[in-house]
């Protein structure tokens, strides 16, 4: 967390196919105008679980090419190395700015958890646009802080971008 006097936050929220670069640029832009806590709040899209616990569910190895089923396991193992690749370019990114955000992780589902974090209406969210699209807006728009919408093409591949 930042050590500042400030009494509002800039929350970044960065999903499994978003580049983190524009996003972090906007929060960059917010934060010159008045310091505040950062937060990057990696939030974990419900529909990848769900598709891990479909029936008949598969994924082709990019070794071999065999199809293997895709198990709420795999979902589980490739959720927390898209997290690991997300704070890794947060840590890289804040290093560069001489910063020290805080990184949560919540489910979309959580959305107790994200309301905490994105707080009051003093509070800037710092989001792709896509998230519009995402059953969790309708809650967020309902928070009186300030939503900032960047647009961010998603990557064809569940990785962050740079």
């Amino acid at each position: 967390m930042m050590a500042t006097d400030s009494k509002f936050r800039v929350v970044i929220a960065v999903t499994e196919t978003t580049p983190v670069s524009p996003l972090w640029h906007a929060a960059m832009q917010v934060l010159e105008e008045s310091p505040a806590e950062l937060v990057a709040l990696f939030v974990e899209d419900d529909r990848w679980r769900l598709a891990a616990s479909l029936p008949f569910t598969r994924e082709f190895s990019r070794i071999g090419g065999t199809e293997v089923d895709f198990t709420r396991q795999r979902a589980e193992q490739i959720s927390r190395e898209v997290v690991a690749r997300v704070h890794q370019v947060i840590r890289r990114l804040a290093a560069d700015a001489e910063l020290t955000p805080n990184f949560e992780v919540s489910r979309e589902s959580d959305r107790v958890r994200i309301k905490e974090i994105v707080g009051s209406s003093q509070n800037v969210l710092v989001a792709p646009s896509c998230i519009s699209n995402w059953p969790i807006y309708a809650m967020l728009s309902k928070l009186e802080c300030r939503i900032l919408l960047v647009e961010a093409c998603e990557e064809s591949e569940r990785s962050p971008g740079y």
